[in-house]
């Protein structure tokens, strides 16, 4: 999927009181409006998602953290995950073995392969389609972005705010 980066400006208030703050409480403030954010985010693309057993709906996963690159951006991620332990809990695809001739070769080479196809691959093909299979698009988490962006950027900006609010308020108690 696509991915897109969301600068938040203005604010100046917010912003002056969250560099005000210790630099660990401002990346668990910052982390845990993305998280709150995120969470709506995930609850909305999981009911817009096209039904296939459920297998789609429940690979669906988030992911709040620190960029490896600049410690600074808080980052959030919705993905699908491909694994059998991550991923749904009903996808098993089935494993086989297949023999073939390759010339050149003494003995019919061995190598194994599955069949099914994973979930990431299921809501790749249904966002964007397979024209060369003729499965057309079926744009579902893209659509999604755009109803509901504005929604989220006003939950981080009140999820700052109140947040920002309880650490001053606990630092003047203290």
């Amino acid at each position: 999927m696509a991915r897109q980066h969301i600068s938040f400006s203005g604010g100046k208030e917010l912003e002056q009181a969250l560099m005000a703050l210790a630099t660990k409480e401002a990346k668990r403030v910052g982390k845990q409006a993305m998280s709150k954010a995120g969470r709506t985010f995930l609850r909305a693309v999981k009911a817009a998602a096209p039904v296939d057993k459920r297998k789609l709906r429940t690979a669906l996963r988030l992911k709040t953290d620190q960029l490896r690159y600049d410690r600074s951006v808080i980052s959030t991620l919705i993905y699908i995950s491909a694994s059998k332990s991550g991923g749904s809990p009903d996808y098993r695809p089935r494993k086989t073995t297949r023999w073939t001739t390759v010339k050149g070769k003494k003995g019919p080479p061995k190598y194994a392969y599955q069949i099914g196809s994973r979930p990431d691959v299921y809501g790749m093909f249904q966002e964007f389609g397979a024209p060369a299979h003729g499965l057309p698009a079926r744009p579902w988490f893209r659509p999604t972005w755009e109803r509901e962006k504005d929604a989220l950027l006003d939950i981080i900006a009140q999820e700052l705010g109140r947040s920002i609010s309880a650490a001053a308020i606990g630092r003047l108690a203290a």
